[in-house]
């Protein structure tokens, strides 16, 4: 079985793609897709997206299958592949209409991972999606189609974790200190961290240092760039092992985090570093972060990964409970280790071979 991975540029979206076809144990090959012309860009969020998406999107939700075809050729910087493929994998929206054609030119399975906008979703072989999304579109638990995670697939595995592991150790020292990693995320139309908010998780740290722990930090691409300073500046202490500022650093070493801390910290704004996180099988606590409204649709997610026991969840307000948590985590022993990715594979394998 051969796979074909579409990619948009966005490390987020390819990698829960890559994360699936790694599970399935069949060699893959990752197309880069881009498109030229007008672009739009969506409120609270970093980047554009090219309008042309949007019009061969519709043009598939009637149908008009030749058309669809025709403008993708013409605004795309990227050829349908002229090997043949089993599996078509992409996730997002921006991808869903590209998986449609070229599965469609390919004779291919095609798979999508989220729910894409506009694109006529029966028209997949396979939606993978998480199960806020069956909240916000209860629809799709009707689909014969859909497979239902808890999170976002991911690459996170045993293998990727030794790998990564050996790398960061050959990096830094590492100090013989209970680690924390904390991974930090940024502001969308949901979630927003800001300078009070790192004070207060700042002050936290600090006292804690006194107590014999290490810290390892991440920030994100979606971190404002005033917060990255902020950080960059007031991180800069003894007890902080390594830093890493994606974007300022020249190379990151995400994944040895995940590998080397004993306990993560992750912000809430972002599933997808939450399901690498409860991914590792280690003590995650979610950190809250400001909310632009108090109840979102995301928090079906974090209240599912609590009550399976993949992590703890505390909110921005409670930080400083944050040692009583550390104390309620030794007490856990164990945490629930999150595969999504190899459910995932084993519904594509089983589609294939149908």
């Amino acid at each position: 079985m051969d796979i074909l991975v579409l990619d948009d540029g966005i490390p987020g979206n390819t990698n829960q793609s890559v994360g699936v076809a790694e599970a399935t144990g069949y060699k893959f090959h990752i197309l880069r897709v881009k498109f030229k012309g007008p672009s739009y860009k969506l409120p609270g969020r970093k980047g554009s997206t090219k309008i042309v998406t949007k019009i061969i999107a519709f043009l598939l939700k009637v149908r008009a299958y030749k058309l669809a075809e025709m403008i993708f050729r013409i605004f795309s910087k990227t050829n349908i592949p002229a090997k043949k493929f089993d599996i078509v994998i992409s996730a997002g929206s921006f991808l869903a209409p590209v998986n449609l054609i070229i599965s469609r030119k390919l004779a291919a399975r095609s798979i999508c991972i989220m729910t894409p906008e506009t694109v006529p979703l029966k028209q997949f072989d396979l939606l993978i999606v998480p199960v806020h999304d069956v909240v916000r579109y209860p629809f799709l638990a009707k689909f014969k189609n859909t497979l239902v995670t808890i999170g976002a697939p991911n690459r996170v595995n045993a293998d990727l974790l030794k790998s990564a592991k050996s790398k960061m150790l050959n990096k830094i020292k590492i100090p013989e200190k209970t680690k924390i990693g904390i991974i930090i995320g940024g502001n969308d139309q949901n979630y927003y961290i800001d300078t009070e908010w790192a004070n207060k998780l700042l002050s936290v740290l600090k006292m804690l240092a006194e107590k014999d722990f290490a810290f390892f930090l991440t920030t994100s691409r979606r971190t404002p760039e005033s917060i990255v300073y902020f950080l960059k500046e007031t991180t800069n202490i003894q007890n902080f092992v390594y830093r890493e500022f994606p974007g300022i650093s020249f190379d990151s070493h995400y994944f040895g985090i995940l590998a080397i801390c004993d306990i993560l910290f992750v912000t809430e704004d972002s599933i997808t570093m939450m399901s690498e996180a409860c991914s590792t099988g280690k003590p995650v606590i979610v950190l809250g972060t400001g909310r632009k409204r108090k109840k979102i649709v995301f928090d079906t997610t974090i209240e599912t990964l609590v009550k399976n026991k993949y992590c703890l969840y505390i909110s921005a307000d409670e930080f400083e409970k944050i040692p009583e948590f550390l104390l309620k985590i030794s007490n856990l022993r164990t945490f629930s280790i999150l595969d999504d990715s190899t459910q995932c594979a084993k519904k594509i394998i089983n589609l294939v071979n149908q």
